[in-house]
């Protein structure tokens, strides 16, 4: 039987971070993943990469009008999906090789195989024991399916499926009007795709501020993206060429060629036998951590996605370097960062820190900054004004509490904000730093 001081479960940003961290630190590591096409997890392989690789495409066919009236002659003859396709394989292939690098740099062990708990210090790998005194789940979630509209990845697709379309669609309904949902009716509508966007929820993008929600819903019905809020998908229908969908206990339905069910994604849980090791996961099936990431189970950790915080791949790698942190030194060290949210639509999004919102229903007293792109140099000059920055400041003490940025390269840009809410910087002090010109970042000199 083999031993570890540390055994890592699920080779995404979680683990293959904190695995990283241990091998570098001299702790002998050993880190399971399915299979090596596994490494990297969800972000690299179905998320983060492809998504923001293909949404990056589309930002550029969405610029045609602009490059040709400044000058451009262009000739596009459309996408070749299978080439996108090919050229996003090939990326994810260059960065898994890269993190595989890191991995053996750091004396880090690879094992390729199905973990789960034979008991609270042992773990078995299709039929290996392998022995720890500390462990890391690390095992990410996958996608959530709505019982009234089940996914055959041919009519009604998840996210995932999306990167192995080889055709793109006619008209495609996107089920969910969250992060995943916006970003796919984006990518799609560049191509030209006839897209309706469906969720349940009074506005796009539920968790952001209303105004946040309107500048983007006047963006996509610029784009021709039909968006139907309040509405809930009570039956479907697959036809031969179609899937017609029923709505709101209603006859109204809709017509299209493809589904995309984009609803969110849960826990990956069930799979590792967390019953033979005492470690407790709440009734949605996250696993229960202290502030310090530790289970049930003190000497058992977990991160990432399987556990109840922001479910981006930078919110994994900082509780993993927490965690490798707190097993080398032996400490409880919580996060007390603050954690931007990035949404790649176009226009992109970004936040941090406190919203306008909850400062309201909170009853905290807060002053609101807001400047427009259109007053942005660079941003005309990048051929797109729309969106706003929008500051939360304290009303007595001019901290910056919290940001919004809906507008060109806001998911740059918020990083300044970031550390200017984690700081307690004043707006007055945010104001003195000289920002270049023409810069898009310059828009926070304006508020």
């Amino acid at each position: 039987m083999r031993e570890y001081e540390v055994v890592v479960i699920g080779g995404g940003p979680g683990g293959y971070q904190a695995a990283l961290e241990l091998g570098k630190a001299g702790v002998k590591t050993l880190l399971i993943e399915r299979c090596k096409e596994r490494v990297g997890g969800t972000c690299l392989n179905l998320g983060c990469i492809p998504t923001k690789n293909y949404l990056h495409t589309a930002s550029f066919i969405s610029k045609i009008p602009y490059f040709e009236q400044m000058g451009l002659s262009l000739d596009y003859k459309g996408l070749n999906l299978v080439q996108l396709k090919e050229k996003t394989t090939a990326l994810i292939t260059e960065i898994r090789t890269g993190v595989l690098w890191m991995l053996e740099q750091s004396k880090v062990e690879l094992f390729y195989g199905s973990a789960s708990f034979v008991d609270a210090n042992r773990v078995d790998v299709d039929g290996e024991i392998i022995a720890f005194e500390k462990c890391i789940i690390a095992t990410g979630s996958h996608v959530r399916e709505l019982p009234q509209l089940p996914i055959d990845s041919s009519s009604i697709i998840s996210s995932d499926d999306v990167f192995k379309l080889s055709a793109i669609p006619k008209s495609i309904a996107i089920i969910g009007t969250g992060p995943i949902g916006c970003e796919f009716a984006t990518f799609f509508s560049a191509l030209g795709v006839d897209v309706t966007l469906i969720g349940r929820s009074t506005q796009l993008l539920p968790s952001e501020d209303e105004d946040v929600s309107k500048a983007l819903l006047r963006v996509f019905k610029k784009s021709n993206i039909n968006v139907l809020t309040s509405s809930t998908i009570e039956k479907v229908k697959v036809n031969k060429d179609e899937v017609e969908l029923f709505l709101n206990d209603t006859q109204e339905s809709i017509k299209c060629e493809l589904v995309l069910s984009a609803t969110g994604r849960i826990p990956n849980t069930d799979g590792v036998k967390l019953e033979n090791s005492g470690v407790k996961k709440d009734e949605r099936g996250f696993i229960e951590v202290s502030p310090s990431f530790q289970t049930s189970q003190e000497h058992i950790y977990a991160v990432g996605d399987c556990i109840d915080t922001p479910a981006y791949a930078h919110t994994a790698y900082a509780e993993a370097k927490i965690v490798a942190k707190n097993i080398v030194s032996n400490e409880s060290k919580t996060n007390t960062h603050i954690t931007p949210s990035t949404i790649f639509t176009n226009p992109q999004i970004a936040s941090c820190g406190l919203k306008e919102r909850e400062a309201n229903q909170n009853g905290i007293e807060i002053e609101v900054k807001k400047a427009f792109f259109k007053v942005n140099s660079k941003a005309k000059i990048n051929g797109d004004d729309s969106g706003f920055a929008k500051l939360v400041v304290c009303a007595k003490s001019g901290v910056i509490l919290g940001a919004v940025i809906i507008g060109v390269e806001a998911t740059e840009i918020i990083h300044e904000i970031v550390l200017c809410v984690e700081k307690k910087i004043t707006m007055n002090e945010l104001r003195a730093v000289i920002h270049a010109h023409p810069t898009v970042s310059e828009i926070i000199t304006y508020l």
